[in-house]
């Protein structure tokens, strides 16, 4: 019964979550079909697994080259969906390499289990579940197979993390150097729990790949363990994409540091002053989607020179930079106002919800807008 309840929990969350995000998924929320890829591949393992451990070895003789070729799908699958979080521009022929240890592996797996007696069939069973020794070369083969699958499998667990949590750090970075309302987007907690699912998925599955699932079919309790585990983290991470509104950024429009010339500095220096002047007199920051092409675009230039003069000549982000005219005009308002709300405060200084106008008015002046109200009046 542990067993069964182990199995059946992340196997129903990711049908479910599978099912739901590919009927949501559009044309603008097209994170949700990568999502749900991942979430419907994650079926597919855990499927494997539960015909193995209760011993339907019949059908997963046939079910077996998609069972390996997910597991080397998994995290290929998983950066896809970060990538499409932030970018729609994904290019199959430049992802396709990403798969092509998942192709072979499923490919040699169909053609070893096609040619395998069924005798030799249940002998590598036998030894992949309870360490029963082989004595054909079919089944070694297959052994063979489902070894080097999962050795590999620990090498991308390494070199998908690395790539995935650098990938989501840059893109921290861009939304912050390209967007002044950053709530509209939900990634107030995007970036923390798909790190955090990042590693919280990694140790385990390290481990439980590294030992194979010989310990798991004979512990009933390290396997519920392992299993709700990874059924909490699938509905997290389903939930927080969900929410997610997807941004179509380019990640290399950047201008490199220090390796501007004499005259982009010049003209740098006088974007700067024309930054200053367009934002005193016209005021854009009260605009609360505002985003740094729209300025780009009034100041006749790019987005890659405006962002890289507010990093390098002003010293922060393009979200920072607009948000400390939003404070200086919220506390204009609070001093001059004291009738208005704060919500109607929060709407005159062009913050987009209460809740960020709260948030950052309390990170820059280290009280909230109410306290800061009492001190001033």
């Amino acid at each position: 019964m542990i067993k069964l309840i182990a199995l059946l929990s992340p196997l129903s969350i990711n049908l479910y979550g599978a099912i739901f995000l590919f009927a949501t998924a559009t044309k603008q929320f097209k994170n949700r079909f990568f999502l749900g890829l991942f979430l419907a591949n994650s079926f597919i393992l855990f499927l494997g697994h539960f015909l193995s451990f209760y011993e339907y070895w019949k059908i997963f003789q046939y079910f077996d080259f998609l069972f390996l070729g997910a597991i080397l799908a998994f995290y290929p699958l998983y950066y896809l969906y970060i990538y499409s979080a932030f970018n729609f521009n994904i290019i199959p022929i430049k992802w396709i390499y990403h798969f092509i240890p998942s192709i072979i592996i499923a490919a040699l797996m169909l053609t070893a289990t096609s040619l395998i007696s069924w005798g030799n069939y249940i002998e590598y069973m036998n030894n992949n579940l309870y360490a029963n020794e082989l004595t054909s070369s079919s089944s070694k083969i297959l052994a063979y197979l489902y070894k080097g699958t999962r050795y590999f499998h620990l090498v991308q667990i390494i070199g998908y993390n690395f790539l995935t949590i650098r990938f989501i750090l840059r893109a921290h970075q861009e939304m912050n150097n390209s967007f002044s309302n950053l709530d509209k987007y939900q990634l107030r907690y995007f970036y923390i729990v798909n790190i955090s699912f990042i590693l919280f998925m990694s140790i385990p599955g390290f481990y439980v790949t590294l030992i194979g699932r010989t310990p798991l079919n004979t512990n009933d309790y390290l396997l519920l363990s392992s299993c709700i585990l990874f059924t909490l983290l699938y509905l997290i991470i389903a939930i927080i994409g969900i929410r997610q509104i997807p941004v179509a950024i380019d990640l290399k429009t950047m201008v490199p540091k220090n390796e501007a010339g004499k005259e982009q500095l010049y003209e740098f220096n006088e974007l700067e002053k024309e930054l200053y002047l367009y934002f005193s007199n016209e005021k854009p920051w009260l605009v609360p989607n505002l985003n740094i092409w729209e300025v780009a675009k009034h100041l006749g230039t790019n987005r890659s020179y405006i962002s890289n003069v507010i990093n390098e000549k002003v010293g922060c982000n393009f979200n920072q930079f607009v948000n400390n005219y939003r404070i200086k005009e919220a506390k204009l308002l609070l001093k001059q106002t004291p009738n208005k709300t704060i919500t109607e405060i929060s709407e005159l200084a062009g913050f987009g919800s209460i809740n960020s106008f709260i948030r950052i008015f309390k990170k820059v002046e280290k009280c909230t807008p109410s306290e800061y109200r009492k001190k001033i009046l």
